[in-house]
């Protein structure tokens, strides 16, 4: 029943996009970490036009942001929770104009979020760099009543959007940003396939 299928984004790592006029950096969690390097490696100047949303809602219990407090950053927004922090970066991008570049970090599930918000604004995939950190717990959408649940870690769980028990698919969908669950006993009723712990 578990097809195989890798299908993971390609990271990057953080760094300062020389070509950017001004900067907007979204970070969750143990996102931070990455946050900090890329700040710590802007000059005074790309630093002061930078706007910073961070999300202090983590799975791993990592909080950067008094860290993030020392650095003079042109904005420092900051959200209790990563659904908050993702719909701060929508609304800052409704009003972005041209020469900006984006930098996001944190959970696959955080990431994935806001590269659905950032795909809608037409932003080009050159001027984003995407960097994972902490758990790779996944978000998981159901295919039977399209909720979304977050930080799933096993490979069997009942959705709380329709009560279904599903498997996880390792296939991961950019559009859905999120991992595909579906029926576990659909081939055979009340035959479940093996639970296990995902690649977290």
């Amino acid at each position: 029943m578990i097809t195989g299928i890798k299908s993971r984004p390609v990271y990057d790592e953080l760094a300062p996009m020389a070509s950017g006029l001004t900067h907007i950096a979204a970070a969750q969690g143990s996102g931070g970490v990455p946050l900090l390097r890329l700040l710590g490696l802007m000059t005074p100047e790309q630093a002061a036009s930078t706007t910073v949303l961070y999300s202090t809602e983590s799975f791993t219990g990592q909080n950067h942001l008094a860290a993030l407090q020392q650095f003079r950053t042109g904005e420092l927004l900051v959200f209790s929770t990563s659904a908050d922090a993702v719909a701060g970066l929508d609304a800052l991008l409704a009003h972005t104009t041209m020469g900006a570049r984006l930098y996001l970090s944190g959970s696959e599930g955080f990431i994935g979020t806001c590269m659905q918000v950032v795909t809608r604004y037409g932003v080009n995939r050159d001027e984003v760099l995407r960097e994972h950190a902490g758990s790779f717990v996944r978000r998981v959408w159901c295919a039977h009543c399209s909720h979304y649940s977050e930080n799933v870690a096993r490979r069997v769980f009942e959705c709380p959007g329709c009560g279904r028990t599903l498997v996880v698919r390792d296939h991961y969908s950019s559009r859905l940003a999120a991992f595909q669950g579906v029926k576990a006993d659909g081939e055979v009723p009340g035959e479940l396939p093996d639970d296990e712990e995902l690649d977290t």
